[in-house]
């Protein structure tokens, strides 16, 4: 027994044991003789809600431990934004209930009734205090209506939710709370921008929408394509991490599969995999860069080239399976280059023409915030007998320059020149503008003088304009008053005195006048009754300016299709068609199922077959050509008119020398003949 006890035991643990052994012994110990029972860990959002559903003042301190305990919770910004929207610090349970949206989109579904969650009283107290204020505030238009939408209110929900995407230009999490299942409105503004080239747009595009949705890769992937497309290598390496962090291959591969970015993407992305010292990060963004452009070939290299980095790089090897899967394995056809190019004379790189002047390049122009551009397009048009439309958007670009003197005199010609009708139409200026964002920038040019001297009559007396535009007569008044003391022989000054005296600009549109955000719904209406009113380039602005607010809008496709056939542009016509075809999906369906309804926005039918002789006027004119023939052959199709659709057609099939002939018109093509027979 001695021996046994000696082996069990053994020398003393200093001797014998190692230190490690020791160190093991000495942290296992602590728990087996601590002193005490086990403290209970307290439940603080449990207590947030018992504390809100008695109407207890203790909720905010409780919901206050919870956020501290987990400030990334979605439930714990949702309840902290509850208690705070039920103590009265609005804008605070705002901000906390877009952090909870932020973490987890559907944060509010599955909830109880907000009236089981607080005091019914205190409910309808903070509505009832809530609602006038959420007029003008987006965040607040937004709280009222998630609040509506959490106590089973949802049509009022639905209204204040359409006012604060109307009040914010674009919110995401306001249209996702109407419906589920609406798509970012920043994410489809971004993509469109990319498709057009339109860099800085795209990329503040994506950062909202990535601000909006920040778990959703596709978002921070856009905004590095932008970022790769623009020039900004350095920016774009540091961002697309985030990409890496978020990305799921299932919705990020196809998301950018369909992007079809462009030639600037694919020359980024050589860029990167060329730069010197390439490493991992160049050639894995570089992989990415090329299959957003469609380059398959060059993403499965530089993918390659990023696995002899590190060859389990997950996102390198997601890509190669997508690829192989998919059977993606060419770049796009590069247009032949002869053997021994021209040279130059003087060595420098042909110039691409510029844009011929044209007015509408000028609006195109001024909504992108390019008033030196426009100003250039301008000058051609400027003469004495210039239409009163050159000398208005003169005034803006002039303003856009911060040349305020100047756009005085052009404002003095339009004004001066027009109706009162004319001269008080409803957000004549705003329209002109692609965002609210560019539109407040042009006004701060006035704004900003206006109130570094406000004894100044110039700048008062432009703001007057805009006033009116705005439908704040009163503030317009008020404007004027400084211009009227010290310039009173002024014609503008007077032109304008005169029309706000009349009877109908006495009272304000509404008590803060019109928002200076036109809808899409309302542009789109506008541009449907200047079609119907034959005034085809008013429509065609305004449907342009529609797609720009909202390019998820339904119809606006088909009604600037209308608009170029109506004006004879069959070239821009034909592509309308072409996305309209991508619209409804015709590539999984029959021609029978195509609704081109092109004749639905006349009010004439006599209108409409005037323009569609003129189309066929045109093809006899191009016996050659396959466009026009293209055109006339589908709108015949969808009018049942199917011998003339087939002849058209088949000039078409004859004369296209395209390498690979669209499979949709050959199947209007195959459907036009079976018909005709």
């Amino acid at each position: 027994m001695k021996s046994s006890l000696r082996i069990f035991y053994g020398t003393s643990l200093s001797l014998r044991a190692s230190r490690v052994f020791l160190a093991a012994l000495l942290a296992f110990a602590a728990p087996l003789f601590a002193d005490g029972p086990e403290v209970p860990v307290v439940d603080w959002l449990e207590k947030t809600r018992a504390a809100l559903a008695k109407g207890d003042a203790e909720a905010l301190t409780h919901a206050a431990r919870a956020l501290k305990d987990k400030p990334d919770g979605a439930a714990e910004n949702r309840q902290i934004a509850l208690v705070m929207f039920w103590a009265g610090h609005y804008e605070d349970a705002a901000r906390y209930l877009r952090r909870a949206l932020a973490i987890q989109p559907d944060a509010l579904l599955n909830q109880e009734k907000l009236s089981t969650q607080m005091p019914a009283a205190d409910l309808r107290a903070r509505l009832n205090q809530l609602a006038p204020k959420a007029e003008t505030e987006p965040d607040l238009c937004f709280l009222t209506g998630a609040m509506l939408l959490l106590d089973g209110d949802r049509p009022r929900a639905l209204a204040f939710l359409v006012r604060a995407e109307e009040l914010a230009g674009t919110d995401g999490q306001a249209a996702r709370l109407a419906n589920a299942d609406e798509r970012d409105r920043n994410e489809l503004r971004g993509v469109a921008a990319l498709r057009e080239g339109a860099w800085d747009e795209a990329q503040r595009s994506f950062v909202f929408a990535a601000l909006d949705s920040p778990t959703i890769a596709e978002h921070h992937a856009g905004l590095v394509v932008a970022l790769a497309a623009a020039g900004d290598d350095a920016m774009a390496l540091k961002l697309v991490n985030g990409v890496y962090a978020r990305y799921r291959f299932e919705t990020l591969l196809p998301w950018l599969q369909a992007l079809k970015a462009g030639q600037a993407v694919a020359d980024a992305a050589s860029r990167l995999s060329k730069a010197d010292q390439a490493g991992l990060a160049h050639h894995r963004l570089a992989a990415l860069l090329y299959f957003a452009a469609g380059w398959y070939r060059s993403a499965r290299d530089a993918g390659v080239q990023a696995l002899l980095f590190n060859k389990l790089d997950d996102f390198s090897h997601d890509l190669a399976s997508w690829l192989e899967q998919k059977q993606l394995s060419e770049d796009p056809v590069q247009p032949d280059q002869p053997e021994n190019p021209p040279e130059q004379p003087d060595g420098k790189p042909e110039e691409i023409a510029p844009e011929a002047p044209s007015i509408e390049g000028a609006r195109r122009l001024i909504r992108r915030a390019d008033y030196t551009g426009a100003l250039k397009m301008l000058d051609h048009f400027v003469t004495e007998d210039a239409e009163p439309e050159v000398y208005h958007l003169l005034f803006v670009v002039l303003v856009g320059r911060g040349e305020l003197a100047d756009a005085s005199a052009a404002l003095q010609s339009w004004f001066l020149k027009v109706t009162d009708t004319e001269r008080a139409k409803l957000n004549a200026l705003r329209e002109l503008f692609g965002s609210r964002e560019l539109f407040e920038a042009w006004r701060r040019q006035i704004t900003v003088v206006r109130d570094t001297d406000p004894n100044v009559g110039l700048p008062r007396l432009l703001n007057c304009y805009v006033e009116i535009t705005r439908g704040r007569y009163t503030s317009a008044r008020d404007e004027l008053v400084v211009a009227r003391i010290e310039s009173p022989a002024n014609l503008t000054v007077q032109a304008m005195d005169r029309l706000l005296q009349q009877a109908q600009y006495q009272a304000d549109v509404t008590p803060e006048g019109l928002p200076d955000d036109p809808t899409p719904n309302v542009l789109r209406g506008r541009a449907d009754r200047e079609f119907r009113a034959g005034n085809y380039e008013a429509a065609k602005t305004a449907y342009l300016q529609a797609m720009e607010a909202d390019s998820t809008l339904p119809f606006l496709t088909v009604g600037l299709l209308r608009c170029y056939f109506a004006l004879g542009d069959y070239d821009n016509a034909a592509r309308q068609l072409s996305l309209l075809f991508i619209e409804q999906g015709m590539a999984d369906k029959q021609p029978r199922d195509f609704a081109l309804l092109l004749d639905a926005g006349y009010d004439s039918q006599e209108v409409f077959r005037g323009h569609l002789d003129a189309l066929k006027a045109e093809c006899d004119k191009r016996p050659l050509s396959s466009t026009p023939w293209m055109l006339y052959g589908v709108i015949q199709c969808t009018r049942n008119e199917f011998k003339a659709a087939r002849d058209a057609l088949q000039v078409w099939y004859d004369n296209d020398t395209s390498k690979q002939r669209d499979p949709i018109l050959l199947k209007f093509y195959e459907y036009a003949r079976k018909r005709a027979s």
